[in-house]
């Protein structure tokens, strides 16, 4: 190892004794990949800018507060957990690291890492940094390593580890079956508070994981159950108190739309009948005219005829002797 190298070694145990700021020592990446190195800070420094530079240079990488623009480089900070993260992708060389967090006229506090590029499959890996877990249920992470198998630690970001067959770490159950390259490491049991940082460790390389515990939503206590069933029922009643004067309105228009319908149908089947029943008068006196007029006409005639009978009668007829004398 060269003097550099000496030197960051002796700096990094000089700086994170301090407890201020903590993270891993050595990371191994496959170049061209990404990797997320997560660092714990006192509650006193969550709204200190946090920086990452490189090591034997004064120009910063990044900033937490996104006032120097890295497209290969981001950090993310966690006030609330204490905990901010750097993302690298697309790593290319290996490297020193410094990440630190800017203490305003004083010495900013630091701590570093060492990044390890290698070219084929890297010296301890997972398949994946991030793995959602559920309460009550179980995460399985595979860490995969060269080197001896029982080398393995499973341990809590900043707190115990597990460097047996199995263990309790802050409550839950971590069982760790050893491979030939690779070392399963099981937590069951889990809860919320589990949620966090977690690493695999060698004797000199760490890999860390961030394990996320959801709560279960098919395992509910009878008590929230029956609540939910409640605030259910309590809603389907709202809801029809406040549909049922709708309803009944749209129902009031249907009856009185019926009704005038019905009335005009009712008024125009009585108009019709009152003129049926003109129509049907005057047809009848039209009729009985005609046969008054017929008989009128009749009686005239009659009248007539026996008025000529009557004037051929009345007229004199010649005596018989003048119509001798005319022969």
């Amino acid at each position: 190892m060269d003097l550099n190298g000496l030197l960051f070694i002796c700096s990094f145990i000089r700086l994170s004794g301090a407890q201020d700021i903590i993270t891993v020592r050595k990371v191994s990446v496959r170049r061209g990949q990404s990797v997320i190195i997560p660092y714990l800070y006192h509650q006193k420094y969550a709204f200190s800018c946090k920086y990452l530079s490189v090591w034997q240079s004064s120009d910063y990488v990044a900033l937490s507060d996104q006032s120097c623009h890295c497209k290969s480089v981001l950090i993310s900070d966690d006030t609330k957990g204490h905990i901010f993260t750097v993302r690298m992708d697309n790593v290319q060389e290996s490297g020193y690291y410094w990440c630190a967090i800017h203490i305003p006229s004083a010495f900013d506090k630091r701590a570093g890492f060492f990044l390890d590029v290698t070219a084929d499959s890297p010296r301890l890996h997972v398949n994946s940094q991030n793995v959602t877990g559920s309460e009550n249920g179980s995460v399985t992470i595979s860490c995969y390593h060269r080197g001896r198998q029982y080398g393995v630690k499973w341990c809590k970001f900043g707190g115990q580890c597990i460097t047996r067959a199995s263990g309790r770490l802050d409550g839950a159950s971590v069982e760790i079956r050893y491979g030939l390259r690779n070392t399963t490491v099981s937590m069951s049991r889990l809860k919320k508070e589990h949620t966090g940082w977690y690493w695999c460790s060698t004797e000199e390389l760490q890999m860390p994981v961030h394990i996320t515990v959801q709560q279960k939503k098919s395992r509910e206590s009878p008590d929230t159950a029956e609540s939910d069933q409640i605030s259910a029922s309590a809603r389907r009643r709202t809801a029809v108190l406040f549909l049922l004067p709708v309803i009944l309105e749209i129902l009031l228009i249907i009856v009185i739309y019926l009704a005038l319908k019905l009335a005009r149908f009712c008024k125009k089947r009585f108009f019709q009948s009152v003129q049926e029943a003109e129509e049907g008068q005057y047809v009848t006196m039209h009729r009985k005219q005609s046969s008054r007029s017929h008989g009128r006409s009749a009686a005239d005639g009659v009248y007539e005829s026996m008025a000529g009978r009557k004037t051929n009668s009345e007229s004199p007829q010649e005596p018989d002797y003048v119509n001798v004398a005319k022969t």
